[in-house]
């Protein structure tokens, strides 16, 4: 097979066979797994089940205070997971040519190199050519869990409006929550005497969430917003499941428990919070801000061998375990970290530049934010980045609306950052994913009060207008520093039409 590599960030190119000949490529075991092909049938039933009390006072004779709220809310969330895993296998394990019938176009890989390939359904050809037959391994079996969270929250929030000086007006609010959260989970561990049930692990725990938001208002367009708060976001339910793997490891000879899995006893990331802007605002709708945050994380959750009894376990050998004691590997909450950044605004109004420009504007913004959190946890790679985190994101918006037409094009920017993306058979994967660059369309008109059509409005919209693609690396496997191209999809651009009617 002839190849070319080139030294820059080019797709190689490759003298391969017709790969899209259905004469020449057969059906058959894709990489020595033993059989020719895996199927997952999944369900899950996601439940959520929520009361919500909201109760508002006017405080008529304060000078500071105008109002004031309390309430309850209760939500009560109950999800299980199933799965169902078929093995594919070719009758006799022979290598099978696909009828022609059976085919669709061929799909091209020319953009990297390869030409066309063979394309075709492959559930069309489950019953044309496959016998299929369960076969659960203990990885699949995990799979079934049941999840189960009932959260209280109780909250009070004062409403505050002060002159403080005869040019200074200071609005917001102060108030407080407490969120009670009990979770408990099911699921299946594998032991060294097989497979068992795991029922009603979980844990209980409260919170006291403080938060302050207020805006100084120092008149001619100038306002200063300050807000502090403690929050939490809670990890994927996922990662709350009972499951487990359990296996003893033989060391010089004597054994130790060890094991993988959920961990039902999983609590929320926590954090303290900052933000702080800087606001000037002037003609109808232009203003101009400048904004700085910072989020201290108290934990945050990664996987970690953590100590873990095993009490209660059998396993028959001649090296036994010496203790009940072992490590075991889940997610569980350590160490944070911060998360700063800081963010620019702006919109302007043509108007205010020249009355020629009346009609048109502009909106800009752009942020930059970085953290010092491993996600994979403290002696992890220094060079994995917040899953999601973008340091550099840009949006910039140039519109004209006047005389009931309006036009708006938009332009969306983000850095690279390392991606958290569904994976093969369910299981989620980090992939470097390379910058986006996306430009938006949007067209509308509203028909006047003269017209016949008075009352309808008109809007065209086309996302993706320059058709960006979505990109991934993939780092080498030396640990020499190089990416090599990964992923190259294009979804097209998606075309709107809407109306509305109003009487």
């Amino acid at each position: 097979m002839d190849f070319t590599v080139p030294l820059d960030a080019r797709y190689a190119r490759y003298g391969l066979p017709d790969l899209a000949d259905p004469n020449q490529v057969y059906l058959r075991d894709p990489q020595g797994w033993g059989h020719d092909g895996r199927m997952e049938n999944s369900k899950q039933e996601d439940k959520i089940k929520s009361f919500r009390l909201d109760l508002n006072r006017v405080v008529e004779s304060s000078d500071f205070l105008r109002s004031y709220d309390v309430g309850f809310n209760y939500t009560k969330r109950t999800k299980e997971k199933s799965a169902q895993v078929y093995f594919a296998d070719l009758p006799g394990r022979v290598p099978t040519l696909v009828d022609p019938s059976l085919l669709q176009s061929p799909t091209s890989l020319g953009f990297a190199g390869m030409g066309n390939v063979l394309t075709f359904d492959p559930r069309e050809l489950l019953s044309r050519y496959y016998d299929v037959y369960l076969s659960e391994s203990n990885d699949d079996l995990q799979k079934d869990q049941a999840f189960e969270e009932e959260i209280r929250t109780f909250y009070a929030k004062a409403n505050l409006d002060i002159d403080v000086t005869d040019s200074v007006r200071l609005r917001g609010n102060v108030g407080v929550q407490y969120i009670h959260t009990d979770q408990r989970s099911d699921g299946v561990a594998i032991t060294p005497a097989g497979p068992a049930a795991v029922r009603g692990i979980g844990a209980s725990y409260g919170d006291i969430l403080p938060s302050l938001n207020l805006v100084a208002d120092f008149g001619d367009g100038w306002n200063v917003r300050f807000g502090a708060a403690k929050e939490l976001m809670r990890p994927r339910i996922n990662e709350m499941g009972a499951y487990a793997g359990v296996w003893v490891n033989v060391t010089n000879g004597a054994g130790e428990w060890a094991g993988s899995g959920g961990n039902p006893k999983l609590e929320p990331f926590r954090a303290n919070a900052i933000d702080l802007s800087v606001e000037k605002y002037f003609g109808e709708a232009s203003y101009v801000a400048l904004a700085a945050f910072y989020k201290d994380l108290e934990s945050y959750v990664y996987n970690q061998t953590i100590p873990w009894n095993f009490a209660g376990y059998e396993f028959e050998s001649d090296t036994p375990p010496a203790s009940d004691w072992g490590t075991f590997s889940a997610p569980a909450n350590g160490s944070g970290g911060y998360m700063r950044g800081v963010e620019f605004s702006l919109a302007v109004e043509g108007g205010l530049l020249h009355p020629a420009l009346d009609g048109f504007g502009t909106l800009l913004n752009a942020s930059y934010t970085e953290s010092s959190i491993d996600p994979d946890g403290p002696g992890g790679s220094s060079t994995d980045t917040f899953p999601g985190l973008s340091k550099i994101v840009g949006n910039a918006t140039v519109y004209y609306e006047k005389h009931g037409f309006s036009a708006r094009l938009s332009q969306r920017f983000r850095d690279p950052y390392r991606g958290e993306y569904s994976y093969i058979f369910g299981q989620r994967s980090y992939r470097y994913t390379l910058n986006e660059r996306t430009i938006d369309l949007q067209l509308g008109y509203e028909f006047p009060e003269s017209s016949s059509l008075s009352g309808l409005s008109v809007l065209f919209q086309v996302n993706n207008l320059n058709n960006e693609p979505f990109r991934t690396e993939v780092s080498d496997s030396n640990g020499m520093g190089l990416f090599f191209p990964e992923e190259y999809t294009e979804y097209g651009r998606q075309y709107m039409l809407g109306f509305r009617y109003s009487l």
